[in-house]
């Protein structure tokens, strides 16, 4: 493979296979991406604000659906020890937050002032203070980054696959 990515698919190769410090942290997001996903369930049950009334069936696929898939991803690497078998997954949930952010960005169908409602008094502070105009314009640059980063991740799939082949060659 020639080029930018040629030139670095032996980098790439060499870092595939995690290390604990990884694998742990992939535990961790897990975990942490659970919780999270939690709160905001109950929050969109017990309807305190931050899911608007434009918050339909459309904006519920694409909030929720990373989540399944960004898990796959660490489970994957969790499972395997290595980074490239993932990287597809990971891909294709970069479409999705892509999608997901660009639709947000367009539609908005939140409101941060009520984020931190079910959260405990004094620890909502930490989110309450996040207005609605900040949100917006981080929705575009993500939205725009993870459709970059579709290209960015299957180039380096490719580049560390074909690594892969070289090196298995006699």
């Amino acid at each position: 493979m020639e080029g930018w990515f040629g030139r670095n698919s032996g980098r790439w190769y060499s870092k595939d296979n995690e290390r604990k410090g990884e694998r742990a942290g992939n535990v961790f997001a897990i975990v942490a991406v659970s919780l999270v996903t939690l709160y905001l369930i109950s929050s969109q049950i017990d309807k305190t604000g931050f899911f608007t009334s434009s918050f339909g069936v459309t904006e519920m696929f694409l909030f929720y659906l990373p989540v399944p898939l960004g898990i796959g991803v660490s489970l994957i690497r969790l499972v395997t020890g290595r980074k490239n078998p993932a990287r597809p997954l990971d891909a294709l949930n970069a479409v999705v937050i892509g999608v997901a952010c660009l639709w947000f960005f367009v539609v908005f169908p939140l409101d941060f002032a009520h984020l931190g409602d079910l959260l405990p008094f004094g620890m909502n502070v930490l989110v309450n203070w996040i207005p609605n105009s900040i949100v917006r314009p981080i929705l575009l640059i993500g939205g725009l980054g993870s459709l970059f980063n579709v290209f960015y991740t299957s180039m380096i799939y490719g580049a560390v696959r074909a690594e892969y082949a070289q090196r298995a060659m006699p």
